[in-house]
C-alpha cells in the first residue's frame, strides 16, 4: 500500500462522489456535499489521504478572516475500513505541519462533547486545549466544544 497526501486542486465528478461518500460515512447528514466541498477546494484547503489512487480520508481547512493567523479545521474523515490504523493521525499531523510552515500561529476545531475518543486524541495526542462550550453550535441540541492549539 502506498499512502500519500495531497492538497486537492483539481477534481472530477468521480472524485467528488468518493469524497462526499467519505463525508456521509463519517458525519451522516452533517457531511459535506458537492455544493459545500467544491468551495472548500477552490477557496479553502482540502487535504486528501490516498491509498494508491483511492481517496480514503480528507480534511478541510478554512481561514479565519477575523484572525489571519488562525486556521479552522472543519472536518476530518477516514474511510471505515482504514480506521484505527493511525492514518487519521497521519493526515492530522501532516495538516498541522503544513499550517505551521504556512505561517499560521493557531488552529481551532470543534468536537461533539459526547465524542470522548476524538476529544482525547485532540487533547492528549495533539495538544489542543478546550476553549469554550457552545450549546447550540450547529442548531438545536447540537453542542460543541471549541478546542485550540498554538503552533
Amino acid at each position: 500500500m502506498a499512502y500519500y497526501i495531497e492538497i486537492l486542486q483539481q477534481y472530477n465528478q468521480e472524485l467528488l462522489d468518493k469524497l462526499v461518500a467519505l463525508e456521509k460515512e463519517a458525519f451522516g447528514s452533517g457531511g459535506l456535499n458537492k455544493w459545500h466541498l467544491v468551495p472548500f477546494i477552490n477557496h479553502g484547503k482540502v487535504f486528501v489521504l490516498y491509498n494508491d489512487d483511492e481517496p480514503i480520508g480528507l480534511m478541510e481547512v478554512m481561514l479565519d478572516f477575523d484572525n489571519r493567523q488562525l486556521a479552522y479545521l472543519f472536518g476530518l474523515s477516514i474511510k471505515t475500513e482504514y480506521k484505527n490504523q493511525g492514518l487519521g493521525s497521519k493526515l492530522f499531523d501532516y495538516v498541522l505541519q503544513w499550517l505551521q510552515k504556512a505561517g499560521f500561529k493557531e488552529v481551532e476545531l470543534t468536537v461533539d462533547p459526547n465524542n470522548e475518543g476524538a476529544y482525547h486524541i485532540y487533547k492528549d495526542k495533539f495538544g489542543f486545549k478546550k476553549e469554550e462550550y457552545r450549546d447550540e453550535e450547529y442548531g438545536r441540541n447540537e453542542p460543541r466544544l471549541v478546542m485550540k492549539l498554538n503552533l
